[in-house]
């Protein structure tokens, strides 16, 4: 079996590129789905952000993982493929392990230390977990993910001030327009778009207008920060004609700000306006920035934040990458301790051992005759007792470790074979 990760960042691709591989929760149910369904694939997760698409599989040796994951992203979205099959990075076994461990700690962030990643890395296993793709191997790997990060995060201060893709889109806004008094459009209420506004409120913006698919969503947001006029994504045409900064972070599949339904209306506006749209894919047709009124700036125009943000943290990056090998290795230790051939030579070897001294313990009260026959019954016994666990193992000593097998090891390891159990006398 081999752990494999696939996957693109905005390390290697641009936001045109990244755009057909964001994903929808739909599309993710999909893969997820597919992959349960094919027998090479024991566990598989996928994690989608707005700059990064990776996929995660624990198959079986000779199964073609990298295909299977290019085919089904050609389904998917033909758009899609060229820019998977020429900038995807592949991680495998042990390497893989340690990439994800600096994913979720935010060391291979856009903005270094960020804590949003580790909430979308929950949310993945979460819908991984929902559509039966994760078992054994994929648990012990996200909890032992989930403390990597926050061993990194409590151990240095990687994350000390960190700025978010939302405070940088918020600064990038302070350096275009004076933000006390502005009319602000808030274009989406996710978890993006709250953080937006939080900072917005802390910078003494003037009115606050909410946009979402629906009324409901829109009217949560403003009764969480308590102030915002809730409204739906319908009304943006007369929305945007009021406001002087537009920030966009929706999960729509397709823009909500095109020429076609605003270019007039924005075209006939005498102030300019500002567009930050942070969604991946974009909620603001690219077309909109041409128009004289407008000033429009996506995810790739935060260079001077994430500049700052790198500079900032990166004395801490060297200590936060010492922390994540020593969780590599200890996750590396812990599997190649579950060795079929490692673990049965022990098994046996251990309970061969205890009977022996139980029967030299008890041999003082029976002829020498009689003391032999109970040396010879006490490991036949031990035999016996450990046939079960011993035929289970010995059936699953091929290559193929599937995480029934491996769980199978690391409980028989801790209820028979633990140092630090106590043995009875």
């Amino acid at each position: 079996m081999r752990l494999i990760s696939l996957g693109i960042s905005f390390h290697d691709t641009t936001l045109t590129q990244r755009e057909p591989l964001a994903f929808s929760e739909g599309q993710q149910q999909r893969m997820l789905c597919a992959m349960r369904q094919c027998a090479a694939i024991h566990e598989a997760m996928v994690l989608c952000t707005c700059n990064r698409t990776e996929i995660y599989g624990y198959c079986e040796d000779a199964f073609d993982f990298d295909g299977f994951v290019g085919s089904l992203i050609g389904e998917l979205s033909a758009d899609a493929l060229p820019a998977w099959r020429t900038h995807f990075q592949r991680y495998e076994s042990i390497d893989a392990v340690g990439h994800i461990f600096s994913v979720a700690s935010g060391l291979d962030s856009q903005m270094i230390g960020e804590n949003q990643i580790i909430g979308q890395y929950k949310s993945a296993y979460s819908a991984a977990i929902e559509a039966g793709t994760t078992k054994f191997f994929f648990h012990r790997l996200m909890h032992s993910t989930f403390r990597a990060s926050k061993a990194v995060r409590s151990g240095t201060d990687i994350n000390c001030g960190a700025v978010s893709i939302s405070a940088a889109a918020v600064e990038l806004a302070k350096s275009r327009l004076n933000l006390p008094g502005a009319s602000v459009l808030l274009v989406g209420a996710g978890e993006n778009a709250t953080l937006m506004a939080e900072y917005l409120i802390k910078a003494g913006i003037g009115d606050l207008t909410i946009a979402s698919r629906t009324l409901e969503t829109a009217t949560e947001l403003a009764t969480q920060l308590k102030t915002g006029t809730p409204a739906v994504l319908n009304d943006l045409g007369g929305l945007l004609a009021k406001a002087d900064l537009v920030l966009c972070s929706t999960a729509s599949e397709r823009p909500v700000i095109t020429g076609a339904d605003h270019g007039y209306m924005l075209s006939q506006r005498e102030r300019a306006i500002v567009m930050i749209d942070v969604a991946v894919p974009r909620d603001v047709e690219p077309a909109v920035g041409d128009l004289d009124a407008v000033e429009l700036y996506n995810i790739e125009d935060l260079d001077a934040q994430v500049q700052a943000n790198l500079q900032l943290r990166s004395t801490h990056i060297p200590k936060s990458q010492q922390i994540i090998n020593e969780h590599v290795q200890r996750f590396d230790q812990w599997l190649k301790s579950l060795n079929v051939t490692d673990v049965l030579k022990a098994l046996v070897g251990e309970y061969q051992s205890l009977a022996r001294a139980e029967a030299e313990r008890y041999s003082r009260l029976f002829p020498d005759l009689d003391a032999e026959e109970l040396g010879k019954f006490s490991e036949s016994l031990a035999n016996k007792i450990l046939h079960g666990p011993v035929t289970y193992l010995k059936a699953s000593s091929g290559d193929e470790l599937a995480s029934d097998q491996l769980q199978a090891l690391d409980v028989i390891t801790k209820m028979l074979l633990d140092p630090n159990r106590k043995r009875g006398q």
